[in-house]
């Protein structure tokens, strides 16, 4: 039993499920792009200052452990000094993604601190499924979702196409 190339290629992505709808139609479910905005209020500004300072707190730690590793590592030096200097230069980059990481979360501190309150911040995307069938407008079908939240309760849901096209 030998399989083609392009078979073998197709198998390494998921195939969408084709099924009959309702109606006898078939149909087959896709991936879309659901975009998640929220509502600015001082609950939502509290939970991202906590968790940006949670990862900075975090990203210090590692660093204060990574420092007190280092001086370690000298009694390495007599039995395997190419061995300490591999893990050196590691410990040295992790240092400096660490400290970027810490950078990056401050900066998104001062971001979150400017955000007035009622105004709409793009959290972020994550991947939402969609039944397309026979007939349908696959362009309204793919054009994707918005979600509208405040305090974590969905507000408002909308296709993105109807947004762009009143």
């Amino acid at each position: 039993m030998s399989t083609s190339k392009t078979e073998k290629s197709s198998s390494a992505a998921p195939k969408p499920a084709v099924k009959p709808a309702a109606s006898g139609n078939r149909s087959v479910t896709l991936k879309r792009t659901v975009t998640i905005k929220v509502v600015v209020t001082e609950k939502f500004k509290s939970y991202m200052l906590f968790e940006l300072n949670e990862s900075i707190r975090s990203a210090e730690q590692r660093t204060l452990l990574i420092n007190q590793q280092i001086p370690q590592l000298d009694r390495l030096a007599s039995t395997d000094n190419i061995g300490r200097q591999a893990l050196l230069q590691q410990l040295e980059a992790e240092k400096i993604q660490l400290d970027a990481t810490i950078k990056d979360q401050q900066t998104r501190i001062d971001a979150i601190n400017d955000l007035k309150l009622e105004s709409l911040f793009l959290q972020g995307t994550v991947d939402g499924f969609v039944s397309v069938s026979e007939g349908d407008n696959l362009y309204e079908k793919l054009g994707g979702m918005e979600i509208i939240l405040k305090d974590g309760i969905v507000q408002k849901i909308t296709p993105v196409a109807a947004i762009e096209t009143n």
